[in-house]
């Protein structure tokens, strides 16, 4: 093997590697054509989204101070490194990989994309697909280029999952890789073990783990291939890892799966983050994500619109004949439906629709010009929902007919920590940001609320402040002791009905501005509503995703604005120029 991969010296100015072909550009095609197919005919909406952000982000890299700039000798170096391995499963056609577009682009966007200081931008990335799919073999190029070619002092690639067994798979596809290509053993100085792989021109090794946290202490990971994330029911290895690599400059964790059964553990987290991301609805700079799956409209049993799920169907017939073979007995036998669902079609066998249309959502942004907001009277809602998560509290304010809102959050100092470990909600960038308050210890420090809406009452004309009184607390007696005054919200279908169908009329027609509150958008992506026998609509908080506070309290505002009379009709004999006789 010809050493084309990046050494940890090499310049800025490098020219890219010569190759067969300019990944760069087959990266490109492929997101235009994914952006092009407007109607889902063969791209879902999940790589839709993605594409558009690959091809949004090439521009912003462009940009002078821009964040992240995007590199072409390192998008080309990994895909020219990958091509130039073996296959080590099958039959195919040459001896060595030809990536299909889908796997070039997913390696484009993880290596390509560098921060100021030469680093990756992402950290995490996740490959979400069908089985059969060729994740195993993306995962193990992408295990064997970070312990060669990223310049890391003793790299430590980990693939980790739930067994042993599991781990292994990873590791072996890499292993046999390094077995069977010689000149990759002597470039990069390797020697494969039963259970590691070395890397003595850099120090580094790689190795499998299984989930046994516990036994996983000393592990200061560079990478790690976390295999079928879905099977994880708990965050326990996770976390470890997580907490081992902190030490890392440039750590990867890359999260390859297909779908499985609804769990506890991590992966429902970072679907949903995932999913928010690509609408836009959380930023996350670090953070890469391919999700492959068939889109909610379609019918499980739609050949047509299998590929979505399966990209290389474009190129492996057998891989549609078995898929076809499947979906027939999954049409027979009930029992074999579900799996096939969530195995074939990527699709989790049960999932909860958003609320709010994000993207939609996201038009009603802009400026809150809160100065000139502080003597207009508005209504103001606390959501005491937790004291070990979020507190939140929204203004809302009708401004020529239409609904203004701010709001403030508040979240104990150990949620933060907890939140942003686990790498799904960025707790501490709305910190850092000044977008949520951080309170001291494991839970919501009440007191620190407190001073804060005394302080927003001095400041603006709060003529309400809506709470309910299931879960009320000491906070609402001292504040009502302040002479705040306190509104009764009763958080019920009948109180929240008109509330839902005003703020849904809002955003739909325009007539809201959110100020671009990313904690807001969060939250409005996860709310999932609920009706009663009358059709009326509430909030559900048990099937919501995840925290849904400030969504709340905006409904609670609203309701409470609403619930107001409304201002009796003025006489024409009030008017003061009218002549008296």
């Amino acid at each position: 093997m010809t050493r084309t991969a990046a050494k940890a010296t090499r310049s800025s100015s490098a020219a890219p590697p010569t190759g067969p072909r300019d990944f760069v550009q087959v990266a490109i095609a492929y997101a235009r054509e994914a952006t092009a197919d407007r109607k889902g005919k063969k791209f879902g909406k999940w790589i839709r989204l993605a594409a558009a952000r690959f091809l949004r982000d090439l521009k912003t890299a462009k940009g002078r101070g821009a964040p992240f700039k995007f590199d072409p000798w390192w998008a080309n170096d990994v895909c020219l490194f990958a091509e130039q391995l073996p296959h080590v499963e099958g039959v195919w056609d040459t001896p060595t990989i030809v990536l299909h577009p889908s796997h070039v682009f997913f390696l484009v966007n993880l290596f390509g994309f560098r921060k100021p200081d030469g680093t990756r931008r992402f950290t995490t990335a996740l490959f979400a697909v069908a089985r059969k799919n060729a994740k195993s073999t993306l995962a193990a190029i992408i295990l064997l280029y970070c312990l060669c070619c990223e310049g890391e002092v003793g790299p430590q690639a980990i693939t980790a999952a739930t067994t042993g067994q599991q781990a292994r798979i990873v590791f072996n596809v890499a292993k046999r890789m390094v077995e069977k290509t010689p000149d990759l053993r002597e470039a990069f100085n390797l020697e494969p073990f039963a259970n590691a792989i070395a890397a003595y021109a850099n120090g580094g090794t790689a190795k499998p783990i299984n989930a046994k946290a516990s036994t996983q202490d000393g592990l200061n990971p560079s990478m790690v291939s976390l295999d079928e994330v879905h099977a994880h029911k708990t965050h326990d290895l996770l976390n470890v890892l997580k907490s081992a690599a902190g030490a890392r400059k440039n750590p990867l964790f890359l999260y390859t799966t297909t779908e499985g059964y609804e769990s506890p553990g991590p992966w429902p987290e970072q679907r949903r983050f995932a999913e928010q991301l690509l609408e836009q609805a959380v930023e996350a700079e670090h953070y890469l994500a391919l999700i492959y799956a068939v889109d909610d409209a379609d019918h499980d049993f739609d050949a047509k619109c299998w590929i979505k799920a399966n990209p290389l169907a474009d190129v492996n017939p057998i891989l549609l004949k078995e898929i076809a073979k499947e979906a027939v007995e999954a049409k027979a036998m009930p029992g074999r439906h579900a799996e096939f669902k969530i195995k074939r079609l990527n699709r989790r066998a049960a999932a909860a629709n958003s609320w709010i249309d994000i993207p939609r959502w996201n038009q009603c942004g802009g400026v809150v010009d809160l100065e000139a907001l502080r003597t207009v009277p508005c209504f103001a809602a606390l959501d005491l929902a937790s004291t070990k998560d979020m507190t939140a509290l929204r203004l809302v304010w009708r401004v020529d007919e239409k609904w203004v809102t701010w709001g403030r959050y508040w979240v104990p100092r150990d949620a933060v920590a907890q939140r942003t470990e686990r790498g799904t909600v960025p707790y501490a960038a709305w910190v850092g940001s000044g977008n949520v308050v951080q309170t001291d210890g494991d839970v919501t420090d009440y007191r620190v609320i407190e001073d804060d809406i005394l302080a927003l009452r001095e400041r603006f004309n709060i003529v309400g402040i809506a709470y309910d009184a299931w879960n009320a607390s000491d906070l609402v007696n001292r504040l009502v002791e302040h002479e705040l005054p306190m509104v009764q919200f009763i958080q019920g279908t009948k109180s929240y009905h008109p509330a839902m169908q005003e703020l849904e009329r809002a955003y739909t027609s325009g007539a809201l501005n959110h100020g671009d509150d990313p904690v807001l958008r969060w939250n409005a992506a996860n709310v999932v509503a609920r009706k009663d026998a009358n059709n009326n609509t509430a909030p559900d908080k048990r099937r919501s995703a995840d925290k849904i506070d400030g969504l709340v309290a905006l409904l609670m505002a609203i309701g409470a604005t609403l619930a107001q009379p409304a201002p009796a009709a003025k006489s024409v004999y009030d008017r003061r120029d009218l002549l008296m006789v």
